[in-house]
């Protein structure tokens, strides 16, 4: 009996020893920010720095408010945030919890993510993961490329979720199969984003290209000259008039500006825009509607025909005698001035 036991004890010895020697590096340690761990399958916990290799089932456990990049070997990389727990093997990963990024050139053979209820097959492309403890909810958001989103217990199940769509398993809704993809706006996709601290390529090109010339081939745009505040450019430009063939602006241009006859010939103007107002004649005073219109030689007619009436001013002028214009004070004060 005790022989048997000693034997036992050696095979497991041997098998342990042949286990771990089996190990082999599926990643390489990118970029480490705070403090990271990996667990290997000895059991010995070791923290992480840039450069390390992360061996084959070994669990990388991210302090909160630290993060890691990582590569694997089949052209994928993946970034954790602060309070994840990954699990690395050959060719797949499985997030037991926090959110991880992964982004993949991956064209010779599929990779896979899983959680506790959901399975991610990806190739090219970009999305990010998130796994619940607290709910057992696992939500899958594509950034860039497509993914085929299943049940980890029914995996023939699939759903194929698009760039800038997003799905989740939950155990509660559909009897844990994946929901039907639905859009996300740009707003909510930075946000995802917004724990990583590197932003996909697409998403940093949001400023528009400068406008440049349609005409000059290979100009500078506005954006990209270096020049210094209050310095004037110059952009040369060889333009030429569509129906003008190349080599015939020079002639095309003395035919424009050729003026044909003497310099002082007189040139027809032309208004344009505005209405053309004759001169009006000077209006006569209204004369009143009781007095009929005469034309000058009736007025000249009247004129001499008109007779003065001498007894109209006897009388007036008696009149002004007994009604004096003025006080004698007053006449005799304008008299002594008039004498001066």
């Amino acid at each position: 009996m005790k022989t048997f036991r000693i034997k036992l004890s050696s095979s497991l010895l041997l098998l342990a020893l042949s286990t771990v020697a089996a190990a082999k590096p599926v990643a390489l340690v990118v970029e480490v920010s705070g403090k990271v761990f990996a667990t290997g399958i000895d059991g010995k916990t070791s923290q992480l720095k840039a450069g390390q290799h992360v061996e084959e089932r070994s669990e990388i456990m991210v302090e909160e408010g630290a993060s890691i990049t990582m590569n694997d070997y089949y052209n994928a990389t993946y970034h954790l945030t602060g309070g994840s727990h990954m699990k690395f093997f050959n060719r797949s990963v499985q997030l037991k919890r926090g959110k991880t990024w992964i982004q993949s050139v991956n064209t010779r053979a599929p990779l896979a993510l899983t959680t506790a209820n959901g399975h991610v097959d990806f190739w090219k492309g970009e999305f990010i993961t998130t796994f619940d403890l607290a709910t057992s909810r696992s939500q899958v958001l594509v950034v860039n490329g497509e993914v085929e989103v299943s049940n980890v217990l029914n995996r023939g199940l699939k759903t194929t979720v698009a760039a800038g769509s997003f799905t989740m398993v939950d155990p509660e809704v559909e009897s844990g199969t994946p929901r039907a993809p639905t859009r996300v706006g740009l707003q909510s996709l930075n946000s995802a984003l917004g724990e990583f601290k590197k932003l996909p390529q697409q998403m940093l090109d949001t400023e528009k290209p400068a406008r440049g010339i349609a005409s000059v081939e290979g100009a500078t745009a506005p954006s990209e000259m270096t020049a210094k505040k209050g310095e004037i450019i110059f952009i040369q430009t060889t333009r030429m008039p569509a129906s003008v063939k190349p080599g015939d602006a020079h002639s095309y241009f003395k035919k424009v500006t050729r003026v044909s006859g003497t310099r002082n010939a007189s040139v027809p103007i032309k208004f344009y825009g505005m209405a053309w107002k004759k001169t009006q004649a000077a209006v006569a005073p209204r004369i009143p509607a009781s007095i009929p219109a005469l034309s000058p030689p009736a007025q000249k007619l009247m004129a001499g025909t008109v007779q003065t009436d001498t007894e109209f001013g006897d009388s007036l002028k008696k009149h002004e005698g007994d009604q004096p214009k003025y006080s004698k004070e007053l006449k005799s004060l304008i008299d002594e001035l008039k004498s001066y």
